[in-house]
């Protein structure tokens, strides 16, 4: 009888927690806690368009910022846009760690003032063009 509750408890809690984020889904989110909608404009136009931006890159594509970037470094291909409220510089620099090679990639956010948050991993060369579509 005492397992049989053991396991119920254990079941209601599980079940009561899924409800709940994991660190790994708040961490996919760019600005954690941060409701957007109570930040005063510019700042919630700023944050919903970087968020909308990251998103893109995250995903291999690119940002919807603009269509162009505005230069790019050779380094294996990052780029840096200047968009409307901060500029994105979306790194995709050759790497090696050890004998692994790859690639770093991901998006570098720069608000005014120089304030900074990135998402940039280390890819396989693989694993990148396979986010990339194959490209």
């Amino acid at each position: 009888m005492k397992i049989l509750a053991i396991a119920f408890t254990l079941t209601a809690i599980t079940t009561g927690c899924s409800k709940q984020p994991t660190p790994q889904e708040e961490s996919s989110q760019f600005f954690v806690g941060v409701d957007t909608s109570k930040l005063p404009e510019p700042a919630k136009s700023a944050v919903s368009a970087a968020e909308k931006d990251i998103e893109l890159v995250l995903k291999g594509r690119a940002p919807a910022c603009k269509s162009e970037a505005d230069s790019a470094f050779s380094d294996g291909g990052s780029a840096l846009y200047k968009c409307k409220y901060y500029d994105l510089t979306v790194m995709q620099s050759i790497y090696q760690i050890g004998n692994a090679y790859g690639v770093m990639y991901g998006p570098i956010v720069t608000f005014p003032n120089d304030y900074s948050v990135s998402y940039v991993r280390f890819y396989s060369t693989e694993a990148l063009r396979e986010l990339k579509g194959g490209r």
